[in-house]
């Protein structure tokens, strides 16, 4: 069976969460199938470690001189000039193409939530993401929280969907010892202790009421906030960062490489992740994965990833937030219990299991 991939997801210097998605699932592939021939349609440069691959592997570059529409366009005339059986991406399809799609869905927050998103970035995920739905002969849903979503907007979808859960890299997000965090700490100028959160800074994320609520708490350990400024809400982020009172408290870390992402996350005293709307929430699965005690919005992607493993809180309510950061700093015990139960939740995920189950709802 011929097999055809997108991977400018997977390509992008800066990975996110469905870039990281994207990238695991075409390594996983090229370990589990050695049978079928995957056609892997890219952009312009394809990165080393993505071209390296089995002799069922064919890379075909399908240049384009524009910065949109890729996919829409220009990987659509590819497919109806040169069809596959199968064609598999995700969040976007092509306008046309002789295939049978599968596509990933991650969340329908600009949907849910309209007011969290640039509205011009809001018509384009409501297009495309409209196209890609009902082209799909298949629908895979990364929660069943994105599941009950995609049913609720798209009813005519319900009997082609398929909730398969995201995965985290065992090779790399690990506990680590003392020793080696001393050392990270050391080399880095960190703080010894310190509250983590890692991701987008941008209201979507709800960064503003992250802030306004350590300002509330005792500050034992500084915030750290890692992660390049979103779309939307970043100016007043900044402000809210640079309060006198609090600056010299929260730090500012911006992008993080790979390389440093697992050690930045393993050597946190704890991490919180406050985000308005997920349609998974892959960094709470990574900090559960590396002995890290976890406080998280209450919302139910969260709540189905980390289960019993975290402490909850309502994302609109400040005052709550501060109380489970307060006890994030004061309760030992509780920090203790969150690892060992997060240790323990990590063990029902991987990506090899992502890959898989999609791999055999692909060829299914």
């Amino acid at each position: 069976m011929k097999i055809g991939l997108e991977a400018t997801r997977a390509n992008k210097q800066y990975k996110t969460g469905t870039e990281w998605y994207a990238w695991h699932l075409l390594q996983e592939f090229k370990k589990i199938d050695k049978q079928n021939k995957f056609i892997v349609y890219y952009n312009k440069f394809l990165a080393g470690d993505l071209m390296d691959a089995p002799d069922n592997f064919c890379f075909k570059n399908l240049s384009w001189p524009f910065k949109k529409f890729w996919t829409h366009l220009r990987l659509g005339w590819e497919l109806l000039i040169h069809p596959v059986d199968k064609f598999f991406a995700t969040n976007a399809l092509p306008i046309f193409g002789r295939a049978e799609f599968i596509v990933t869905i991650h969340d329908l927050g600009f949907y849910k939530n309209p007011e969290l998103y640039h509205p011009l970035e809001r018509i384009y995920q409501k297009l495309f993401h409209q196209l890609a739905i009902r082209r799909a002969k298949k629908i895979i849903a990364i929660s069943e929280t994105t599941k009950n979503d995609i049913i609720k907007y798209f009813p005519q979808a319900k009997d082609k969907i398929k909730v398969i859960y995201l995965g985290w890299n065992k090779h790399v997000f690990a506990p680590i010892s003392d020793l080696k965090k001393s050392a990270f700490i050391e080399k880095n100028d960190y703080p010894d202790n310190y509250l983590l959160y890692i991701g987008r800074l941008e209201t979507k994320k709800n960064i503003q009421n992250l802030i306004k609520a350590y300002k509330k708490t005792t500050r034992q350990w500084p915030l750290i906030l890692a992660g390049r400024p979103g779309n939307f809400g970043w100016e007043e982020i900044q402000k809210l960062a640079n309060d006198p009172e609090i600056k010299d408290d929260i730090i500012l870390l911006g992008y993080i490489s790979q390389a440093n992402y697992p050690k930045l996350m393993a050597s946190a005293s704890a991490f919180i992740f406050p985000s308005k709307f997920e349609g998974f929430g892959l960094p709470v699965l990574e900090a559960m994965a590396s002995n890290v005690p976890v406080a998280c919005s209450n919302i139910s992607a969260l709540k189905e990833v980390a289960g019993d493993a975290a402490i909850f809180f309502n994302p609109e309510n400040i005052n709550d937030i501060k109380d489970k950061i307060q006890e994030l700093f004061d309760n030992q015990s509780l920090r203790e219990s969150l690892k060992e139960k997060g240790i323990k939740r990590a063990g029902d995920f991987s990506w090899e299991k992502t890959a898989k189950e999609t791999l055999t709802y692909i060829l299914g």
